[in-house]
């Protein structure tokens, strides 16, 4: 789901099937068929939403942490995360080794309020390197 600034939301919603994502990623901006089932609303009853558990999921929060602090956060944990999960992913650290790095990340890295394209290229590098030396 997406909200907006008028406080207005939009949600993508469909049978959970990755071949869709892949798909219009592909073909973007037309939509073709798949052939797959198509979601059902009545089949599904009901929708129950509740608040994110922010200490289960402490990477949502950094998220949003760097959403509201704009300028290069975003870049920073973006590029943490993608380092920590690829030496997750090869055995190289733990599962919750992830925040932490892209926590210390965050926090140690250049930070530039009003970023341009330039910085964002020497961000992302600057936090590859930075979180690649925490995981050793």
């Amino acid at each position: 789901m997406v909200r907006f600034c008028d406080s207005s939301t939009i949600a993508q919603m469909g049978v959970p099937d990755m071949r869709l994502p892949i798909q219009f990623a592909l073909s973007y901006p037309e939509r073709f068929s798949l052939g797959i089932d198509r979601f059902d609303f009545a089949r599904l009853g009901s929708l129950n939403f509740e608040d994110p558990d922010m200490d289960r999921f402490p990477c949502l929060g950094l998220a949003f942490e760097a959403i509201a602090r704009g300028g290069s956060a975003a870049c920073a944990m973006n590029a943490a995360n993608e380092v920590a999960v690829a030496a997750f992913l090869a055995g190289g650290i733990g599962f919750y080794d992830i925040p932490r790095i892209i926590r210390n990340v965050m926090d140690s890295h250049s930070y530039i309020e009003n970023p341009s394209l330039e910085d964002i290229f020497s961000t992302d590098r600057e936090c590859r390197a930075m979180a690649t030396e925490m995981i050793g």
